[in-house]
């Protein structure tokens, strides 16, 4: 019985870390691709600020800068 328990304990550390393992690769994505997004944002910002407003086009930028922001930057 104990030795049951000791191999599930294992096995569950082991799940843990592989997927804590998975998990921070995936947090992180490649630097070119962050810069991309970045360039992206940027552009859509200015033609949103030339089509609608600076104000239309601040409020759209909170909101996507918050998400690139969570995942590129933290």
């Amino acid at each position: 019985m104990i030795r049951i328990r000791s191999r599930l304990a294992i096995a569950g550390v082991a799940a843990a870390a592989a997927l804590g393992a998975a998990g921070s690769a995936q947090a992180s994505p490649p630097a070119e691709r962050c810069d991309a997004r970045l360039d992206k944002l940027v552009a859509q910002f200015y033609d949103m600020a030339d089509r609608r407003s600076y104000e239309a086009a601040t409020e759209w930028w909170e909101a996507r800068w918050h998400a690139y922001h969570e995942s590129c930057v933290i």
